[in-house]
C-alpha cells in the first residue's frame, strides 16, 4: 500500500510551516506502507495541479492533507 501525504510550503513571511515539518518527520515506511510526501504551494490556484500531479506521479492508494491555521 502507498499513502502520499502532502503539508504546505511557508506561507508570507512565515520561515517554515509546521505541516511541511511535520510530513518530512515520517519515515519512509510504516510497516509495509510506503510513505510518498509531498509538499504543496499555498497559492490556493496553484495546490490543486499540484496535488493532482502528485497523485498522477505516485498513484497512491490513500491521499492525506495536512495544513496549518494559523491563529486558530
Amino acid at each position: 500500500m502507498t499513502v502520499l501525504i502532502t503539508g504546505f510550503e511557508p506561507f508570507g513571511a512565515e520561515k517554515t510551516n509546521p505541516s511541511c515539518e511535520a510530513v518530512y518527520s515520517l519515515p519512509e515506511y510504516i510497516g509495509q506502507i510506503k510513505v510518498i510526501k509531498g509538499i504543496l504551494p499555498v497559492s490556493f490556484k496553484s495546490s490543486g495541479p499540484v496535488l493532482k500531479g502528485f497523485m498522477e506521479m505516485f498513484n497512491p492508494d490513500v491521499v492525506i492533507c495536512v495544513g496549518q491555521a494559523g491563529g486558530r
